[in-house]
């Protein structure tokens, strides 16, 4: 009787935290519908401007897109425990997808804090999820900036015979032993002390979750090595592309 009660409390708290997601995603994807009405309006209007100012209206439209497919996939991340989670499998240019994530972080970056691309152009493109690879970046680029007040973060890819290797480092406060052991856990959220505020918090504990769980999906494999005060580097793999066969359905 005992471990039936405890069955029900947990379905109901599972039951809770999909209500929230659900709940999360529609009141998010509302905005982003608006953003994207508008910037379509406004592509009217600049058909005179300079072909620079096009780029960046398209960058806009291309990012309001992925953040609609990542509410996509915020709403259908209760199915990761259950490997319910679809992969649409696509040719991906990494390189562009980096720079796109870079691009959207470097706002957040404080004064005595850079980042850097160290991407070589003739990079080759990844069989995975282009909406999936950049929800990657950004939250493993999103994490860098958080926990580095001060020095560089230098987003670098390589390949080797079968895999696209792309790494993050940083030079921020690292991550200790206790707290490396348990990255990757459901809400497990890290704090880290700085000199200049009481904390930056460590988020809702889903990022680095879903991060590690979507790698996985995408037959890649993550590596994390950090020393406290030192700084950390997070590394992961996306299988290169081949000519394999490219799924075109598309999310509703």
């Amino acid at each position: 009787k005992e471990l039936q009660v405890k069955v029900k409390e947990l379905e109901e708290a599972r039951r809770k935290e999909a209500d929230m997601i659900d709940i999360m995603g529609h009141e998010l994807r509302t905005p982003a519908t608006v953003v994207k009405l508008n910037v379509s309006l406004l592509e009217k209007y600049i058909e005179s401007n300079p072909e620079d100012f096009k780029k960046y209206i398209d960058r806009i439209s291309q990012a309001v897109d992925t953040e609609i497919e990542l509410i996509n996939t915020l709403l259908t991340s209760a199915k990761l425990e259950g490997n319910k989670i679809e992969i649409k499998h696509d040719e991906v240019d990494v390189k562009e997808e980096i720079e796109m994530s870079i691009h959207g972080h470097e706002e957040e970056l404080t004064p005595d804090t850079k980042i850097v691309s160290n991407v070589p152009n003739d990079l080759p493109h990844a069989y995975a999820d282009r909406v999936r690879v950049a929800e990657v970046l950004n939250n493993l680029i999103s994490n860098a900036v958080k926990y580095t007040e001060k020095g560089q973060i230098t987003v670098s890819a390589k390949t080797n015979d079968k895999h696209i290797v792309v790494s993050i480092k940083d030079t921020g406060q690292g991550i200790s032993k206790e707290d490396l052991a348990k990255l990757g856990e459901k809400f497990y959220r890290i704090d880290n002390y700085l000199d200049s505020e009481i904390v930056r918090p460590g988020g809702t504990g889903l990022g680095l979750y879903i991060t590690f769980g979507l790698v996985k999906l995408m037959g890649g494999h993550m590596h994390v090595n950090s020393k406290l005060g030192k700084g950390s580097t997070f590394t992961f793999t996306l299988p290169k592309y081949t000519g394999q066969p490219i799924d075109k359905t598309k999310d509703s």
